[in-house]
């Protein structure tokens, strides 16, 4: 409307495979954006160009898993039989819904050279499936329950400038983003079994992997995740053995402790961008700011006496395992890392880390040298090429798992690669 209003409506529908048998043979997601040029609306000063603001709400519909809706039974591989228990086929499964509001605005300066971009966004996950146990008469092994409710909001912000000095051009760009995650609701109160009707009382969902555990819980956080630790003292200090003088992991199934979150509480790059008379340099920085994960590498690298750390504890005469107390025996002390899942409180780092994501030179060959018929560029591109700043002794931007969870698990990941190329580019 009058280049000063932008509405924008859209509606789709799904049908998938996946919720054959099921009672929802397909689902609909909606959308609605607006958007308002204000500078259009009312006079700015001369300085402030541009301003917008937007609005949002959408809706994005996803279905489970494959075969949830069929009666499903185990195969046992090594004796080709089937196994006897097997899940309740449930017929009532939703598909997965997220609904998500964001709003934004899009300024510009100074005739545009300054920009400024900055968007908030809240989205909520509901219908998410969980395996639960039921009663032992039921005859079923699990039974799938759906419920739930995820929430992530977060911030993106863009600040860009961009000038020219006679032959000389700056381009340089900060972004920064940040995300939240919240469970705000598990399983709630009143949820039946779709097998017998009795309630459904999930208090946590535990993802366990050797020592490690990542534990859903409300009020809780997707990315939290709990390691099993050593034994300690009424106090609550590490407990040395006095006859061997080594220390004991905690013979407690159940004795996690809190380690922290995988996701980082805050990420921002600078990117800047030169050229001058036909010759380009790029520089991209970027940093990830918090997080925290465990390396089972290092764990089983101490353990065998071939890491940094357990040369350094051999010549230091043991282990610091906290400000005031060392285990003279390394090797014995090392051992308790077991198959580098065990003793993972002892191997917990900070993913903060600050790096040289790319660079860039090229050059812009003179277009008479090819009777101004092509525009010929060479550029030489080094990509991921050195850290500033990294405490843990991983890359922590390495995909650990594509699983939701054990993000944080470095299990002898692939090694972090650095590339260095050259690129040719022809216009006619």
């Amino acid at each position: 409307w009058k280049s000063m209003l932008y509405l924008t409506v859209t509606g789709r529908n799904d049908w998938e495979s996946a919720l054959a048998f099921s009672k929802y043979k397909s689902f609909f997601y909606p959308s609605v954006g607006l958007s308002a040029v204000v500078s259009e609306m009312v006079d700015m000063p001369e300085w402030f160009s541009f301003l917008k603001v937007r609005g949002s709400y959408s809706a994005v519909g996803s279905s489970y898993a494959a075969y949830l809706t069929k009666p499903y039974y185990d195969y046992k591989g090594q004796t080709h039989e089937w196994d006897s228990l097997h899940r309740f086929p449930n017929e009532n499964l939703k598909p997965e819904k997220t609904k998500s509001w964001e709003v934004g605005l899009n300024a510009r300066f100074f005739g545009g050279k300054l920009n400024f971009d900055a968007t908030w966004y809240r989205s909520d996950t509901f219908n998410q499936t969980f395996e639960s146990t039921p009663s032992s008469t039921s005859g079923y092994s699990s039974v799938l329950v759906q419920a739930g409710q995820v929430r992530n909001s977060g911030l993106e912000m863009l600040l860009n400038y961009h000038n020219t000095w006679r032959d000389f051009t700056w381009n340089t760009s900060v972004t920064y983003t940040m995300n939240r995650n919240k469970i705000k609701e598990l399983v709630p109160e009143g949820t039946r079994d779709p097998d017998t009707g009795s309630l459904v009382d999930i208090k946590e969902v535990n993802k366990d992997y050797g020592g490690y555990r990542v534990k859903l819980v409300e009020g809780g956080s997707i990315g939290d995740f709990y390691v099993k630790g050593l034994l300690t003292d009424d106090k609550g200090h590490i407990y040395v053995d006095p006859n061997s003088n080594t220390v004991l992991l905690d013979p407690d199934p159940e004795a996690y402790i809190f380690a922290g979150n995988t996701e980082a509480r805050f990420r921002w790059g600078w990117n800047n961008q030169f050229s001058y008379k036909g010759v380009s340099l790029g520089v991209l920085i970027d940093a990830r700011i918090g997080g925290r994960g465990v390396s089972a590498t290092q764990a089983l690298m101490d353990r065998f006496g071939v890491s940094q750390d357990s040369a350094d504890a051999r010549e230091n005469g043991g282990v610091w395992i906290s400000d005031d107390q060392q285990v003279p025996d390394a090797k014995t002390f090392y051992a308790n890392s077991g198959d580098g899942m065990a003793m993972l409180s002892h191997y917990v780092y900070s993913m903060t880390n600050v790096r040289l994501r790319e660079l860039t030179l090229g050059y812009d060959l003179p277009s008479k040298w090819f009777r101004n018929k092509v525009n010929m560029s060479v550029s030489f591109v080094g990509r991921n090429l050195f850290m500033f700043y990294n405490k843990a002794p991983f890359d922590p931007e390495v995909t650990a798992s594509t699983s939701t969870y054990y993000q944080g698990v470095d299990f002898f990941m692939q090694p972090s690669v650095r590339t260095l190329g050259f690129s040719v580019k022809l216009q006619f």
